[in-house]
């Protein structure tokens, strides 16, 4: 039978952050709030998890046990976070990994969202922009025309939101949800716009945005995932991108049962279950290694299951 490892999280507040992660997943902190739980990410030196059982760093713990993993990349190639946003957040995107790796010493980010809800309710995304080429692009920024510019439509809030590499987007929240996401194991942001809020710890970079930023880019959208059940599990195969990432999430019952032959990370967003002997509650994440076989779970929970192919 394979061990599997419990994942410690990273929690960072923001000035945008809500308080519904800490309410709904028990974490203990002094932090005013809890904007976002990293709940997978191997960046040396800047935020890396700590594998529970073995009292190291992910990212050590990948060097050490690629047979665990069993794909390609040099480095753990993904990620997986939650937020809970309060407020609003820049507007901003993620440079592509040779950007990012010359520039900031780490890569950009592929990344995808879903939020932990039911309600089917009618919301405003803003993805991509109006401007048709660079020049465009750079006068629209230069005078500050930024409901010209962003892009916003309606989309449904139970929807997936993919959001490719040079892609603007800006979120916002009132503190009532929490969002998942999974993405490319990088953590370089660039922003456009931030709302005036002047805060030397939110630097523009708009040199960077320009640079990177999509053109054109007024295609993008949110998609619908509709669920399936298979094994007694009710499964949302929200995307698969070989060299990005792997999302999916499974809402589970006594008896259920899901497999892949891939390593898995596993984080419960709400119930409880067992997997294969090792319980698991909110805001727990346990490291599935490659080749486990069948897992078999125990109760009702739902689970966000990051994985990757090559």
């Amino acid at each position: 039978m394979s061990v599997f490892y419990h994942i410690t999280p990273i929690l960072e507040e923001r000035v945008w952050g809500g308080s519904l992660i800490q309410e709904k997943f028990h974490y203990k902190t002094d932090l005013k709030n809890i904007a976002e739980a990293y709940h997978v990410i191997a960046i040396p030196g800047h935020l890396d998890n700590m594998v529970g059982e073995e009292d190291v760093p992910l990212s050590q713990f990948y060097k050490e046990h690629r047979e665990l993993f069993d794909c390609m990349p040099d480095e753990l190639p993904v990620r997986l976070v939650s937020a809970c946003a309060a407020g609003k957040l820049s507007c901003h995107l993620h440079p592509t990994d040779a950007y990012g790796l010359e520039n900031e010493g780490m890569r950009g980010k592929v990344e995808g969202t879903y939020t932990l809800t039911e309600e089917d309710m009618d919301v405003e995304y803003c993805m991509g922009h109006t401007a048709r080429t660079k020049e465009e692009f750079v006068k629209m920024v230069e005078q500050g025309e930024w409901d010209k510019l962003l892009r916003r439509f309606k989309g449904k809030l139970t929807d997936f939101c993919h959001t490719p590499i040079g892609t603007l987007h800006a979120e916002e929240g009132d503190g009532r949800y929490i969002s998942i996401a999974y993405s490319s194991n990088g953590d370089v942001t660039y922003r456009l716009f931030d709302y005036e809020r002047n805060d030397p710890k939110r630097p523009l970079n708009i040199q960077a945005v320009i640079d990177n930023v999509n053109i054109p880019d007024a295609r993008i959208k949110p998609y619908p995932v509709k669920p399936y059940e298979k094994n007694g599990c009710l499964v949302y195969d929200y995307h698969c991108e070989p060299g990005a990432y792997v999302g999916v999430r499974l809402k589970t019952a006594a008896g259920a049962s899901y497999e892949r032959e891939e390593f898995m990370f596993i984080l419960c967003t709400d119930g409880e279950t067992e997997i294969n002997g090792y319980r698991i509650t909110p805001g727990e994440t346990l490291f599935i290694p490659a080749h486990s076989g069948r897992l078999s779970f125990t109760g009702n929970a739902d689970l966000a299951v990051l994985s990757y192919i090559d």
